[in-house]
């Protein structure tokens, strides 16, 4: 029975401390605050975003939670990166009071 015990154990310890999963690759998304669709997309808690949101008049677009803001201009899309870092639902505006998309942090 000892045996058994010290053949297992081993593999109990090397399954407890194994490293934790590498958050997936960035997520990127194309938003435009002239034709929003707001839906809500999932994130992993550690993963880097990217949001480009296209505007046919000077907006400013920013990320509830995360404090980013960025411009966006008819000939210049306002580009926010970010590593999502605290966990919830966030929402990201065009401001005043246009809803491009709500982040699900988990």
């Amino acid at each position: 029975m000892i045996r058994v015990l010290l053949c297992v154990l081993p593999l109990v310890v090397a399954a407890c401390s194994s490293p934790p999963a590498a958050p997936p690759g960035p997520l990127e998304l194309a938003l435009s605050a002239d034709e929003p669709s707001p839906h809500r997309v999932d994130v992993v808690r550690g993963q880097s975003v990217e949001l480009t949101v296209s505007s046919g008049k000077p907006v400013d677009v920013h990320v509830h939670g995360f404090d980013v803001l960025a411009k966006a201009e008819p000939d210049k899309p306002a580009v926010l990166a970010f590593v999502a870092d605290e966990t919830g639902t966030f929402d990201v505006e065009a401001h005043p009071d246009t809803l491009l998309v709500q982040l699900v942090v988990r």
